[in-house]
């Protein structure tokens, strides 16, 4: 990963919010001007960790997964065991890993839906928030990335 995209994003955030946006009359236009300053300091400050962060969700869905697989069906559970979760492995490795997992887990989802199990479905539902607390701003990070690459 290269050190420059944090620094230019550090300072095009700085340029639009010093320089540029009290340049801007319009409250509303100014508004928005700030807003995507914020979102690119954001960005800048969690380009390096969304790396850590998809490693560590990628934990959680398959520990999650084989914490509970005794309650799947058997192709279920075949495919769980078949995965293998690799540490230290490029981005578009983590990130094939990823939606690997991820469409196990809508699997699973399905099945505890069918289920009287109120435990599991709660386990399951801080489950699904962890996830989405990692993807907050990983849209903007992931044009980012790309052009990275």
């Amino acid at each position: 990963m290269k050190p420059e995209i944090n620094i230019a994003l550090m300072n095009a955030a700085q340029e639009i919010l010093t320089r540029f946006s009290p340049l801007i009359e319009d409250e509303y236009e100014q508004s928005r001007l700030n807003s995507w300053g914020a979102l690119i300091l954001i960005s800048a400050m969690k380009f390096n960790q969304s790396y850590s962060s998809l490693a560590e969700e990628n934990d959680s869905i398959i520990n999650w997964l084989r914490k509970t697989k005794q309650t799947y069906s058997k192709d279920l559970i075949k495919e769980i065991d078949e995965v293998k979760v690799e540490e230290g492995v490029e981005q578009t490795i983590l990130d094939e890993q990823n939606q690997l997992l991820r469409a196990i887990l809508v699997k699973a989802h399905k099945e505890v839906d069918l289920k009287e199990d109120i435990e599991l479905k709660k386990e399951l539902l801080n489950l699904l928030r962890e996830m989405h607390s990692h993807r907050k701003v990983s849209d903007l990070i992931g044009l980012l990335q790309q052009a990275d690459s």
